[in-house]
């Protein structure tokens, strides 16, 4: 009797220990860790340039262009002078590399060889005039040296020059095909690795704009019209330097008129110098100047004796021009042989119309039909 109550006292242990098992919570088993997803990388935006190298050739180029030029010019000595830094504007020394170099040359020079290549721009605002991208980061690339140049043609200079009256003659097209050739050659040379050919290309480009800055203001800069119309705008404590033009276009409103420095840029941020100022911005973060700054500090920025952001801007204007080239989806916004071709295989060139391309210089496109003549010549030369 006592083995059966023994035995049925253990059938109810094992029973209620199974129930206990049974009906308990279960510690969860540990998961294990989590498979990190696969990382699929995307496609970089268009406009998502390399680090640029500081230029290192641009004293030696600008020694050699700035005299060449100044002699072409005559007795003005506009870009070899070594300026006197008494109304400087801290814009001026942005650029370390620049802080002991006072000649126009130096800074033009050196911001050639700066935009060579992969530089940023900033017009999506003009996107509703010239069917660019909405976005700058869906911009393409562009730079001085970014696409090759177009072959210009009578043909295609009556397209893209908007007035048949405004083609220039032969000899001045051959003039423009020998430059045209001349980059394309040095470019893709560059492009192999040539360290020689990238110092040519930017001797060629740096007389292209120091012949530029002659036509657009350096024989004139210091006549008695520029002094005349520097007292007009003064700012309180600013006085014309030498070499720095101001002029009065009669056909613009009064908001526009005033055109300033080497490559007479309006003192009006949301004007002409919007797009350059902002690319300004992104390579000098901890030196700004912002697109709301009142006319009297932009007359000081861009009338400043070194003329740092006049040359910085002279250079970036052909840069969104070509930009403008590159990424509209307009026809007459692009040269003829770009037909049919994509945004990725375009050529370009600084020989349009402003309203096709957002080109900034009269020279470039022939405006009095003279001076693309006398460009081309000096540049030439």
């Amino acid at each position: 009797m006592k083995k059966r109550i023994l035995l049925l006292g253990l059938i109810m242990i094992v029973n209620s220990v199974s129930a206990m098992s049974l009906f308990r919570s279960r510690r969860p088993e540990p998961e294990p860790d989590p498979v990190p997803p696969v990382q699929i990388p995307s496609d970089p935006p268009a406009q998502t340039p390399d680090p640029t190298p500081s230029p290192i050739n641009f004293i030696e180029v600008a020694d050699q262009v700035g005299k060449s030029v100044d002699s072409y010019f005559g007795n003005y000595q506009a870009l070899d002078t070594r300026r006197v830094d008494s109304l400087e504007h801290e814009s001026d020394y942005c650029e370390i590399e620049l802080e002991e170099h006072q000649k126009f040359s130096e800074r033009v020079s050196y911001f050639v060889e700066l935009q060579l290549e992969d530089t940023k721009t900033h017009l999506a605002y003009l996107a509703p005039y010239y069917a660019v991208p909405r976005d700058n980061d869906d911009f393409h690339l562009s730079g001085l040296a970014q696409r090759p140049l177009c072959h210009s043609t009578s043909s295609s200079l009556r397209k893209t020059l908007k007035k048949s009256d405004r083609v220039p003659g032969s000899s001045v097209i051959s003039k423009m095909n020998t430059f045209e050739e001349k980059v394309n050659s040095l470019r893709t040379q560059m492009i192999a690795g040539s360290d020689e050919a990238k110092m040519e290309l930017s001797k060629i480009w740096s007389r292209f704009f120091s012949c530029l800055a002659y036509t657009e203001s350096l024989s004139t800069a210091d006549s008695s019209s520029s002094q005349k119309v520097a007292k007009k705008y003064a700012p309180s404590g600013y006085r014309k330097p030498a070499g720095v033009k101001f002029y009065e276009d009669p056909y613009q409103d009064e908001a526009s008129k005033l055109n300033i420095g080497m490559y007479q840029f309006t003192p009006k941020g949301s004007g002409n110098i919007n797009a350059c100022l902002k690319s300004w911005n992104d390579r000098y973060p901890s030196c700004q100047v912002a697109t709301g700054s009142s006319r009297s500090e932009l007359v000081r920025v861009f009338g400043s004796s070194l003329q740092t952001m006049n040359a910085f801007c002279g250079v970036n204007k052909i840069v969104q021009t070509f930009s403008v080239q590159l990424n509209s989806t307009k026809s007459s916004a692009i040269h003829p042989s770009n037909s049919g071709r994509s945004k990725s295989d375009r050529c370009v060139t600084p020989f349009i119309y402003s309203g096709y391309a957002y080109n900034h210089f009269g020279p470039l496109m022939n405006s009095t039909r003279s001076n693309l003549s006398k460009l081309m010549t000096c540049v030439m030369k």
